[in-house]
C-alpha cells in the first residue's frame, strides 16, 4: 500500500496516499473562505490508535499549511485539547488556518456522558466560527454517539480505526513447541466521504445498529504507530486534563442541586422565606415559584419517559409488540 512521505519538526513521518489525497483536497479550499470538521472514531473499542493517527492526520495538515504559506505553526502540542471550553476558547484566538485537535481521552460510560455535554457547546461553536478557517479534528470513542449536527452536517470526513485480528502458530512459552494464536494488530482504518458517513449514520437511525459495516467505506487504509508530538508531553496533558476535568466534575456536585432535592427544599419553605430569599438574591418576585414549577414538570417528564421506556420493554419481554405486517395493495 502506497504511502506519502512528509517531514513535521525534522523527522520524516509517512501517511497513507489515498488519506493524503483526500486531505489536500481540504487544503485546496480552505483559503477560499472554507473550514473543515474530520472525525476520528474508534470502532466501538479502545486502544485502538485512533489518537495516533488523528496526531498524524494533524501533522500532515500542518506540514501541507506551511508548505501553502497559510500558517507556519498551525500544529502542535499546544493544539490538543481535552476540554471543549478550553479548546473553544483556545480555537477563537488560533492565528487563521489552525489545525485544531479535540481528543474525546475518556473511555466506555463516563466518555458517553462527556461527549453528551460537550456537544451542544461544539455545534453553537462550530455555526459561528466558519472565519477563522480552521480545521477540526474530533477524535471521538463513537461514531454513533454523536448528534446528527455534526455527525453528518457539520463534518466532512470520518475516520474508523479498527483492530485487524491475524492468527499464526507461536511458541509462547520457550517450549520448543508452537501454539496456535489470535495476533491483535494495529494500524488500520476505514474512510468514509461525507454521502457515505451520512449513509451509515441514516442506517444507523434506522435499525439502532452501530455496525461500521452497514455503510462500504470508500477505501480502507493503513497507518504507522508513531507519534508527531511527543509522546510523554502528550501523556502528560492527557492525564492532567483528565484529571482537572474529574476534580471540576466533584466539585460542580458539591454547588449544584439534583432537581429532587431542590423541589424538597422549595415545598418547605414558607411564603415569607421565599420572599426573604428573592429579596436577599435580588430576583424578581415569583422567581422561585417558577423554578419549582419547572423542575415539577421536567421531573414529571422523566417519570413517564421512564415509564414508558419500562412498558415497552415489559412489552418486548412479553412478545407483545410487533412490527404490523404489510399487506399488498389491491390491484
Amino acid at each position: 500500500m502506497p504511502y506519502i512521505k512528509f517531514e513535521y519538526n525534522g523527522i520524516e513521518y509517512s501517511i497513507d496516499e489515498q488519506l493524503a489525497i483526500q486531505l489536500d483536497t481540504l487544503l485546496y479550499n480552505l483559503h477560499k473562505d472554507w473550514d473543515f470538521v474530520i472525525i476520528v472514531s474508534g470502532n466501538r473499542m479502545v486502544r485502538v490508535g485512533k489518537s495516533v493517527l488523528a496526531m498524524t492526520i494533524c501533522a500532515y495538515l500542518a506540514w501541507a499549511l506551511k508548505k501553502l504559506k497559510l500558517n507556519d505553526n498551525a500544529y502542535g502540542i499546544n493544539n490538543i485539547f481535552f476540554d471543549n471550553v478550553v479548546m473553544i476558547g483556545a480555537a477563537r484566538r488560533a492565528p487563521k488556518y489552525s489545525v485544531i485537535h479535540y481528543d474525546e481521552g475518556r473511555e466506555g460510560l463516563a466518555a458517553i456522558k462527556a461527549m453528551t455535554g460537550m456537544q451542544q457547546d461544539l455545534i453553537d461553536f462550530f455555526s459561528e466560527c466558519g472565519q477563522l478557517n480552521h480545521i477540526f479534528v474530533i477524535v471521538a470513542p463513537d461514531f454513533f454517539d454523536l448528534k446528527e449536527d455534526i455527525a453528518v452536517g457539520r463534518s466532512e470526513l470520518l475516520i474508523n480505526v479498527y483492530r485487524h485480528i491475524a492468527e499464526g502458530d507461536r511458541d509462547m512459552y520457550g517450549e520448543d513447541k508452537k501454539r496456535h494464536v489470535f495476533i491483535y494488530q494495529r494500524g488500520f482504518f476505514q474512510f468514509f466521504n461525507r454521502p457515505r458517513k451520512a449513509l451509515l449514520y441514516d442506517i444507523f437511525r434506522t435499525t439502532r445498529r452501530k455496525n461500521y459495516r452497514q455503510s462500504k467505506p470508500n477505501f480502507i487504509g493503513r497507518f504507522n504507530h508513531a507519534y508527531p508530538v511527543d509522546e510523554e508531553a502528550y501523556k502528560k496533558l492527557k492525564a492532567d486534563s483528565l484529571m482537572r476535568l474529574d476534580k471540576a466534575k466533584e466539585k460542580d456536585k458539591d454547588v449544584v442541586m439534583r432537581p429532587k432535592m431542590m423541589l424538597s427544599l422549595l415545598e418547605n419553605l414558607t411564603p415569607e422565606e421565599i420572599k426573604l430569599i428573592e429579596e436577599k438574591a435580588e430576583v424578581s418576585k415569583g422567581y422561585l415559584a417558577m423554578k419549582k414549577s419547572k423542575v415539577q414538570a421536567m421531573l414529571k417528564e422523566k417519570e413517564t419517559i421512564e415509564a414508558l421506556k419500562e412498558e415497552i420493554e415489559s412489552m418486548k419481554n412479553q412478545q407483545q409488540l410487533k412490527m404490523p405486517e404489510l399487506k399488498p395493495k389491491e390491484a
